[in-house]
């Protein structure tokens, strides 16, 4: 740990106070003004966020999500808790993301959100699916654990849209331990939200008064984060202009190594944005050999999400979705991190070449 962060770390525990307090108010600032939306709840992980998002969405009993199946369960089950229903989405096999095209035919009178993905860092099509959304009266709940910092264009993932969900999971870009943050549009759904992650009281509130005593007008979790993870968090993003920029020179340099190797598809990404690289996606046939022959060299590669609806639990909502089926049985991810250096990166993609011979 390093000295600054084993200080104020020090400064935390020894101060009696641990629970969310001014060091949460200190991280959520700096996370607010680097995304450039003041609207931004610290929670206790970003499937906490998620799960307010969907909440605040009107997810519940009888109603619907349009989602896709290519994600972290974690941005699926809080739909089924909260009592909706998945209603799958195909991929774009080039992206593996959800579209416009895919989504609308899903929608219907019981759809109350529509569930996108920033896979791997990389940002979706978001304008034409918010153009949809519109016109259909829901809201867009935009999964970015792995896209902090991003850029759509000219703009970063989180300054707008419906509702935004980060992760700073203890492997993520910016690591709270565990913890995670919910960006909001809109001014009501921000009230709403600062309420929903602890108990239904707004905990900003508090300042020299009893709350406990105010009248509660909806439940709401104890989802808060605490001060431990805030300051842990506030030295993390001390140093996240360099840790962005690594993750993401690392991902072009991949770009540029396997743009034309025989036997790898790499994704189709929009030059004009500012992707995060949390991983680094290709396509390859045999995928299971493939991975195998980079791990006996040390290498480790996996598919970073195992698709959501072969699980019993989602049984009923199953679907024919072949853009997925061919996209799920192909893909692959390689270490694209801030630790994986020139050199090693060079040795992975010689091994890799090697490998889908």
């Amino acid at each position: 740990m390093p000295p600054e962060t084993e200080a104020r770390m020090a400064e935390t525990l020894q101060s009696g106070f641990l629970a969310e307090g001014a060091r949460v108010r200190a991280f959520t600032e700096s996370i607010a003004d680097f995304i450039g939306n003041p609207r931004a709840v610290a929670v206790s992980s970003c499937t906490m966020s998620l799960t307010i998002a969907f909440k605040l969405a009107g997810v519940g009993p009888g109603t619907e999500v349009v989602t896709t199946a290519l994600t972290c369960v974690a941005g699926n089950e809080p739909i089924a808790m909260l009592g909706g229903k998945a209603v799958w989405a195909d991929v774009d096999r080039e992206t593996g993301m959800v579209t416009a095209e895919t989504i609308e035919p899903l929608i219907t009178p019981r759809t109350r959100a529509i569930y996108v993905l920033h896979k791997e860092g990389a940002p979706a099509a978001i304008e034409d699916i918010y153009a949809l959304a519109k016109t259909k009266g829901v809201k867009v709940i935009e999964d970015a654990a792995h896209a902090f910092g991003a850029k759509r264009r000219d703009w970063k993932i989180g300054s707008k849209g419906d509702f935004v969900c980060f992760s700073f999971q203890a492997i993520k870009h910016v690591t709270t331990g565990d913890g995670g943050a919910l960006f909001c549009g809109d001014e009501e759904d921000y009230r709403r939200a600062r309420k929903a992650k602890w108990f239904g009281i707004d905990r900003d509130m508090r300042e020299g008064r009893d709350v406990w005593h105010d009248d509660i007008s909806d439940w709401g979790f104890k989802g808060n984060m605490n001060d431990i993870a805030g300051t842990l968090g506030l030295s993390q993003m001390a140093h996240i202009d360099w840790i962005l920029q690594r993750f993401h020179e690392n991902g072009r340099r991949y770009d540029a190594a396997l743009a034309d190797v025989p036997g790898v598809v790499t994704l189709k990404r929009d030059p004009a944005d500012f992707q995060t690289y949390w991983g680094y996606t290709i396509l390859v046939e045999n995928r299971a050999a493939v991975i195998d022959r980079l791990a006996q060299a040390g290498i480790a590669a996996a598919q970073i999400h195992v698709r959501n609806d072969i699980y019993s639990m989602f049984e009923a909502e199953r679907r024919p979705l072949p853009n997925t089926d061919w996209f799920d049985a192909r893909e692959v991810s390689l270490p694209c991190g801030w630790w994986v250096g020139p050199s090693e990166q060079d040795r992975i993609v010689e091994t890799l070449k090697k490998a889908v011979q």
